[in-house]
């Protein structure tokens, strides 16, 4: 559905996009993360046609990022919508709709649609100006589909929500991939949510791609041995263990439970069992810990220094 070609953006002297290569599939959720100037916002820019490359190029469906034929199928709402305070809701939704190109009664129709998808129909007479920041970005959302896009294009569609709000518009962005098969692409700084919803990821660092896959294979490529442990002494287990080879990190969190990552896991159960034994210790917890997209994320932006 998306594909970048050595995509590049240069402002000046500098190169805030730089030879980007990316790949989304048909009816995939596709996370797109890094650090904050790390090229998102202007790579998503340059695919819904707001900025030209520099060099290289961007596809949707085969079709030039950003040409009249690409834009009839895609949608776009950016971090701070382009609402109209003045406007109601129902006005602005058919305003939206005609520039779109859908004739009168259809924008009457799909406004209504919209205006029910996104849970705002009790709101239509309502002056978008008193709106909350949830509702104003489900508005956005809706802005986003009103020409029945086959491809989405979200630029930090949960910021500035609270958790009700960010689980709101998370659960309409998943029905919406699941029961009509719309294409997404988000950008979001809130991973752990994000985790949730995305089929894959891709993260950039200084305008380069620093990984790319299906989630899960990600997670399988950056796996390590971890484990979350507690015990009735765990200073003591941490002394032992924090000298040893295989170790490679021991953490303590607020809860005062220990982390470790290890090269060697049987090796550690052995090691712990001796340290248990010989010091009479009561063990209260020892789980094997899966590794998360903010893991992924901290781990990616490592090597994206080193390149």
């Amino acid at each position: 559905m998306i594909e970048t070609r050595g995509m590049t953006k240069v402002f000046g002297g500098l190169v805030a996009v730089n030879d980007l290569d990316m790949k989304v599939r048909r009816g995939t959720i596709h996370g797109f993360v890094g650090p904050n100037g790390a090229g998102k916002t202007t790579t998503i820019k340059m695919l819904v046609g707001l900025l030209r490359c520099s060099s290289g190029k961007g596809l949707i469906k085969g079709l030039a990022a950003g040409s009249k034929d690409a834009r009839r199928i895609v949608g776009y709402s950016p971090e701070r919508p382009p609402l109209y305070s003045d406007m109601t809701t129902e006005d602005y939704l058919k305003f939206m709709a005609r520039l779109s190109g859908l004739k009168s009664a259809e924008a009457v129709n799909r406004t209504a649609e919209l205006l029910d998808l996104v849970e705002l129909t009790g709101f239509k007479d309502s002056k978008v100006g008193g709106f909350s920041a949830g509702m104003k970005q489900r508005l956005g959302l809706a802005q986003a589909l009103v020409n029945h896009p086959e491809l989405i294009i979200l630029d930090e569609p949960t910021a500035n929500l609270d958790p009700t709000g960010r689980r709101t518009v998370i659960n309409k962005l998943k029905k919406l991939n699941y029961e009509h098969n719309i294409t997404i692409l988000i950008s979001s700084h809130i991973l752990p949510e994000l985790e949730q919803l995305i089929d894959s990821v891709t993260l950039i660092n200084k305008g380069k791609s620093v990984i790319e896959n299906d989630l899960d294979q990600v997670k399988e490529d950056f796996k390590r041995d971890r484990y979350r442990i507690n015990t009735s002494d765990n200073k003591r287990v941490i002394d032992t263990l924090k000298v040893k080879s295989y170790v490679d990190d021991i953490q303590v969190d607020q809860a005062g439970d220990i982390h470790i990552t290890c090269l060697d896991a049987q090796i550690l159960q052995d090691d712990l069992i001796d340290i248990i034994t010989e010091h009479k210790l009561r063990l209260t917890t020892f789980d094997e810990e899966t590794i998360k997209l903010d893991d992924i994320y901290s781990q990616s932006l490592n090597i994206g220094e080193e390149q």
